[in-house]
């Protein structure tokens, strides 16, 4: 319907971004739709809320960054999880995408939204009924699903995720071969917490090793190799300080980063002689959380060939 306002759901990073149409940005008071610099009215907005929930002793829930600060107040007696673990709606999902509703200023319009969800390509019935259900619970009044791998021309495309990673080879604009690997942000960070736990003899909570994670790219990228602390909790049950060196993480990122690179070459393997000698001048295309994860696109084009483009999204 002409009336309708589509906001574009991408739950597919540990970051949920929701895209804010330019009409509905334009018309809204939110802080979504806050004066922009000259030139940029009517281009679409994002807004942005960490996918995580916890739970504290009174059963309190809290969402986003605010789930992440509490998680020291009192770790024996706090729950945190992710609401679209593994890409599928789980608890708390209305509420987070409720949220991500509500900071865009989508309840302000005369119409409740419409709520578009990007996923992967092998999506199945069952889990679209669980997304539709979430959004209406959340307050869109329709839900539709549209899937994340696009391109308008020849191409291959890396869309890393945090739960998998989803690679998509396009023959003018057509998609001829996808794949999804259970290979992304969670799988590296789970590396890096059990690196961390026999280099330090403490266990990270799966957040910490994501901070490590984030951090330990930055410096690498820059050429620095600083001494990163995150807290632990030892064998004794207590948290102490945990101290690492960013270099001593890429054994706990390379494994990742190696399947990836090897799923990649086998999908290229697929494409045609004229497709490829276009990948060889345009490059591979690399999105989201990894994007900007250090070693990725250098053992993409150390082992395949080809040089990549990224595109960097929330990690």
């Amino acid at each position: 319907m002409i009336f309708d306002t589509w906001y574009s759901l991408d739950p597919g990073a540990d970051v949920c971004t929701l895209h804010v149409p330019a009409r509905a940005a334009d018309q809204s008071s939110s802080p979504a739709a806050a004066a922009e610099a000259p030139g940029t009215a009517g281009l679409p907005r994002t807004v942005s809320v960490r996918s995580l929930a916890g739970e504290d002793q009174a059963g309190q829930i809290w969402l986003g960054e605010d789930a992440m600060k509490r998680l020291y107040d009192n770790p024996r007696n706090y729950k945190v999880w992710h609401p679209f673990d593994q890409e599928r709606p789980g608890r708390e999902s209305a509420a987070l995408i409720s949220l991500l509703l509500r900071q865009a200023g989508a309840f302000e319009r005369f119409l409740s939204p419409c709520l578009e969800i990007r996923t992967r390509q092998n999506i199945t019935q069952e889990e679209k009924e669980q997304w539709k259900k979430a959004g209406l619970e959340a307050g869109a009044r329709k839900v539709r699903f549209v899937p994340r791998l696009q391109a308008n021309d020849t191409r291959m495309v890396i869309q890393t995720g945090y739960a998998g990673t989803e690679l998509g080879l396009f023959i003018g604009g057509k998609l001829v071969k996808s794949q999804f690997i259970l290979f992304g942000g969670r799988a590296m960070d789970e590396d890096i917490q059990q690196l961390a736990a026999r280099q330090t003899r403490c266990l990270l909570h799966l957040e910490d090793a994501r901070a490590l994670r984030l951090a330990a790219s930055q410096a690498l990228w820059q050429g620095h190799n600083p001494l990163l602390e995150v807290s632990g909790m030892n064998r004794y049950g207590e948290y102490e300080t945990v101290k690492i060196r960013a270099s001593s993480l890429w054994p706990g990122m390379k494994p990742v980063i190696d399947q990836i690179v090897s799923w990649t070459g086998s999908v290229l393997e697929t494409a045609s002689l004229e497709a490829r000698e276009r990948f060889m001048t345009e490059g591979l295309t690399l999105r989201g959380t990894l994007a900007s994860c250090f070693g990725l696109p250098q053992t993409l084009v150390e082992t395949l060939g080809y040089p990549v483009r990224r595109e960097q999204e929330d990690a």
